[in-house]
């Protein structure tokens, strides 16, 4: 009887380890298919990739792409004012008040030709003002902080008003989507080594949209790939933060004529509400 009562002890304590073991691991809570489908619809392709972090724990929660488009390295474009704005930040260079004076030239875009503050830099990707900053800081700065920040491919080759803009602009800049996601997961996570005040004054600037208590924000940009102009590079990377969820999102689409980057992250909004991550307009 004895033998019997403890074999069955010992039954009753493996039987849940077992089933435990041979369960498949519990999904996030959010539809998948639903966001595949979505992303599939609006900026899907062979050359896209979406990478979503748990930003706490760096956890990779959802992939969209092949592992080949997600660790190409591209152009970073506008998405490189983030690392460019913390290293000028932290040195000193500029505070989140100062205003830069625009010097009455000709700009492509005419909502550049104005004096800037870091907000409006942002708001409206200033070339002038981030090519400037960007002299200020110059390479051994700069080439020193992205290896502390492990940014990209670290290759600074090219204009210091535009190496991060792709080749059509002499640009040599690159990084792929998954280092695009690590590195501004760690800056929501304070792992950057920058101040604190550094790292907070850039996330206050980026775009963001709020929605029943969740928030997402982030930066978007665009340029060429190739030298010729052929072929473009769309960005979207951010956070979207609500009472449970923390996540870090690097989107990238490579393609012959890619939406900007602000339209793919509207896109990308569009479909975390369909997939559940954050409420439905």
């Amino acid at each position: 009887m004895a033998k019997a009562s403890a074999a069955l002890v010992l039954a009753a304590v493996i039987a849940p380890m077992l089933l435990a073991g041979c369960a498949p691991p519990p999904r996030d809570r959010f539809d998948h298919d639903k966001l595949n489908g979505d992303i599939d619809g609006a900026i899907g392709g062979l050359g896209t990739c979406v990478i979503i972090l748990d930003t706490q724990s760096g956890r990779k929660v959802y992939q969209y792409g092949h592992f080949d488009i997600c660790s190409r390295a591209l152009p970073p474009c506008e998405t490189f004012e983030v690392p460019a704005a913390l290293i000028g930040l932290d040195a000193g260079l500029v505070t989140p008040q100062t205003v830069l004076k625009w010097d009455g030239s000709a700009q492509p875009i005419t909502a550049w030709q104005t004096d800037a503050d870091l907000g409006k830099a942002f708001h409206d990707s200033i070339g002038w003002w981030f090519g400037r900053l960007s002299q200020q800081i110059g390479p051994a700065r700069y080439a020193a902080a992205l290896a502390g920040f492990d940014y990209g491919d670290k290759n600074l080759k090219g204009p210091i008003t535009s190496f991060w803009q792709g080749p059509a602009q002499g640009g040599t800049l690159g990084i792929s989507t998954g280092s695009q996601a690590g590195f501004m997961r760690r800056l929501f996570a304070g792992q950057l080594q920058v101040k604190p005040a550094s790292a907070q004054a850039v996330e206050a600037v980026l775009a963001s949209e709020t929605r029943a208590g969740a928030t997402v924000s982030g930066i978007g940009g665009s340029c060429s790939d190739e030298p010729d102009r052929s072929r473009g590079v769309s960005w979207w990377t951010g956070r979207l933060r609500s009472p449970t969820r923390d996540l870090t999102v690097a989107a990238v689409v490579e393609a012959a004529s890619p939406p900007p980057g602000s339209d793919v992250g509207d896109s990308l909004k569009e479909a975390f509400g369909d997939a559940g991550l954050w409420p439905s307009n």
